[in-house]
């Protein structure tokens, strides 16, 4: 084999070492599987009524095959406040003041997405809403779980994130933990922060501790997945957050 093969070989298993490595420490466990459903359907009364409607039917949602829909309504000049309606079949079972904005653009191109997040074996449903920023800002949102009760109504629990990744399941029982990412400034320098969460007794409960989080990792312009050297492990306990920023609960 000539050198400059030999060379090439190298730079192509660098590579391929790098791609491999190139994720975030958790997600070397196993991720969530979503249904996905996008059939959103657009009822606009802004001109008469100030508000506008976005409904999607997930068929089939319950054992016995009853349906649930979701309904979200945006309010003109109210960016801070919104309903969300769910219903059974046709039977209202749930209305929601949500501290988010509806509109087109965030509600119509994202899934709603389907599973059991908790292992209760009871699917539960997940929206994530962007907030439209610009820049950094342009990663806000607004992340919204229902989590199925037995009786068929559900706890709701939202908070803003800047991450719409899929769950992890850390230690295989099915609960799956969900991950959190804030940017945190620590000595003239910007971190993305990462905590994780079950949800327990219908709310999160920091899962910090169990697994040796937070862990942060600094903000660079370009690719980036290693947790910093910079700061202690004991220092990052100090950016734990014992619930999600903007954390609601209904």
């Amino acid at each position: 084999m000539n050198d400059s093969r030999a060379l090439f070989l190298m730079f192509v298993l660098l590579l391929f070492s790098y791609e491999i490595q190139a994720q975030y420490p958790f997600e070397k466990f196993p991720a969530i599987l979503y249904k996905e459903f996008e059939d959103w359907k657009e009822y606009d009364r802004l001109e008469k009524e100030q508000r506008i409607h976005f409904t999607l039917t997930i068929p089939d949602f319950y054992t016995n095959h009853d349906t649930v829909t979701i309904q979200l309504t945006g309010f003109q000049d109210q960016m801070d406040t919104s309903l969300i309606r769910v219903f059974r079949n046709k039977n209202l079972i749930g209305k929601i003041k949500e501290p988010m904005f509806f509109i087109s653009t965030n509600v119509k191109d994202h899934p709603v997405s389907v599973a059991d997040i908790n292992g209760d074996s009871l699917d539960d449903i997940k929206l994530v809403i962007p907030y439209m920023g610009n820049g950094i800002a342009s990663l806000n949102v607004r992340v919204i779980y229902f989590f199925q009760k037995t009786d068929g109504s559900f706890d709701k629990i939202s908070f803003l994130d800047k991450m719409d990744g899929p769950e992890r399941d850390f230690n295989a029982d099915n609960n799956f933990e969900i991950i959190t990412m804030t940017l945190d400034q620590y000595e003239s320098h910007s971190y993305w922060t990462f905590n994780i969460y079950n949800f327990e007794n219908g709310t999160l409960v920091n899962q910090n501790q169990k697994y040796g989080y937070p862990i942060m990792i600094q903000f660079l312009y370009r690719d980036n997945y290693a947790v910093t050297n910079k700061i202690s492990a004991e220092k990052m306990k100090s950016f734990e957050r014992a619930l999600p920023k903007n954390f609601d609960k209904k």
